[in-house]
């Protein structure tokens, strides 16, 4: 959404950029390889970046670190802080976005101030929710700078720019979260060959690189189905995501050519490939064992290479909404945070409600944030 007003008779333009958490659905921990698939879906909670013309100093600041005001200059066009501080990741997806501007045409020369205020944490309690906050930063961030200079773009656009942003800062995952903020909505995703991506860094242009079709990648966004809705509970345990995913990392890498390994990549991505067809047939019931499969199939991957994906309290939620007959599962990657369920009927929904609350697994009112 872009924003003109007027400030001592001259224009100055406020940019205001919103970007949605996610939750996966399927394909957990078998998606960050290349070429394999999740379902991942934006969910109704958002991160917002603000962006301020200002004339003689720019600045940084967030909800999230309500102390930390980063001021910045330019140095010709070039975007510059001085020492440490906690938004390296935003300014690494300005950096990204006015390089592609400039290699656009476009002058980058101004000043602003960008603020990011978050609803994926509860910053006041100190809580995590699991929803992907970074990826969503760097989404909204890289549409404001992008609408501040009046630069078009699409969805498939920015998922990529925030994909080499975080390549450039050496970041893991699948970037799933950033392919769900970026589109909106249900989406069907393969992740794209990482390592040809950094090779391109190396030797091409950020718009030479995005105007490529990327190796591997498939962002397809899925029908919404009213008759299977999705319900969200929060057990009340955060987990420590980065630190799962280097422990995964060291054992996958020992792992890689196992028989196990391979077979659990197999079983992965027939699964999500089944959920993807489903989901466009609205098969419900091919849905349900779809996602009844796919937790079989990370409770066996857990015990195999020693994780704990389903905690005690994320077993209880599953349980407790199967029993009501849903279909239920982890989010992520596991350990803590949110325990994801379908339910077909309102009558469904609040007896699943009733029975976590027994159970101190609060519900998150989220809801499948719209498609552009």
């Amino acid at each position: 959404m872009l924003l003109v007003r007027l400030l001592k008779g001259s224009e100055r333009v406020t940019i205001t950029s919103k970007a949605p958490g996610k939750l996966f659905i399927a394909g957990e921990y078998a998606v960050v390889e290349s070429g394999h698939g999740a379902i991942v879906a934006a969910v109704s909670r958002y991160l917002t970046v603000t962006i301020d013309e200002t004339t003689n100093v720019g600045t940084l600041t967030s909800t999230q670190n309500p102390d930390v005001i980063v001021e910045w200059t330019r140095e010709g066009d070039q975007f510059c802080t001085k020492g440490d501080h906690p938004y390296r990741l935003v300014e690494e997806a300005i950096l990204v976005a006015e390089q592609y501007v400039r290699e656009c045409g476009t002058a980058t020369n101004a000043l602003y101030s960008l603020a990011i205020t978050s609803e994926l944490d509860d910053a006041k309690r100190g809580i995590k929710y699991g929803l992907g906050s970074s990826g969503a930063v760097v989404v909204a961030t890289i549409q404001a700078i992008l609408d501040f200079y009046k630069t078009p773009h699409t969805p498939l656009l920015v998922y990529k720019l925030s994909v080499l942003t975080n390549l450039r800062l050496s970041q893991r995952g699948s970037f799933g979260d950033i392919a769900a903020s970026a589109f909106r909505g249900m989406v069907y995703y393969t992740s794209p060959d990482r390592s040809e991506l950094l090779v391109k860094l190396q030797s091409q242009t950020i718009k030479e690189i995005c105007d490529t079709n990327w190796k591997d990648l498939t962002i397809e966004r899925l029908p919404e189905i009213p008759d299977f809705t999705l319900l969200v509970g929060w057990t009340g345990q955060v987990a420590i995501t980065d630190s799962l995913i280097q422990a995964t990392e060291k054992k996958r890498k020992v792992a890689t050519d196992s028989a196990f390994y391979k077979g659990f990549l197999g079983k992965s991505h027939a699964i999500v490939q089944g959920l993807q067809s489903a989901w466009n047939k609205q098969n419900i019931p091919a849905l349900q064992e779809g996602i009844r499969a796919n937790r079989a199939l990370l409770n066996e991957f857990a015990r195999e290479m020693q994780l704990e994906i389903e905690t005690p309290a994320l077993q209880t939620l599953c349980d407790l909404a199967e029993q009501v007959g849903a279909c239920a599962k982890t989010s992520g990657a596991g350990g803590g945070d949110c325990g994801i369920c379908f339910t077909k009927n309102e009558t469904e929904r609040k007896q699943i409600e009733k029975q976590w609350a027994k159970a101190q697994i609060q519900v998150l009112p989220l809801t499948i944030a719209e498609a552009w």
